[in-house]
């Protein structure tokens, strides 16, 4: 019976690491990067990581409307602001 515990939890680390290789893989990044575009805000889903708010230009960002409870001491999205992009800060 002992020797079978390391081999579950070596299984559920695997598992838990291709869950965030999917999710990281999956995100679509900025899809234009023309400077008057004032873009639009979209909720990314994730399957383990937080999920998060995507601008459509690059060098602009957006911040969560709203937020909801991840894990047990983070938040995370749960809606973005559907008009536009905030210019990001350096």
């Amino acid at each position: 019976m002992r020797p079978l515990i390391p081999a579950f939890l070596g299984i559920v680390v695997i598992v838990v690491v291709v869950l965030i290789i999917i999710d990281v893989v999956r995100t679509l990044g900025p899809t234009s990067s023309k400077p008057t575009d004032q873009g639009t805000c979209t909720l990314v889903r994730r399957i383990v990581l937080p999920d998060y708010c995507s601008c459509s230009v690059a060098g602009k960002t957006c911040t969560a409307a709203t937020t909801r409870p991840y894990a047990v001491f983070f938040t995370q999205a749960a809606s973005c602001p559907t008009l536009a992009c905030d210019l990001q800060l350096p």
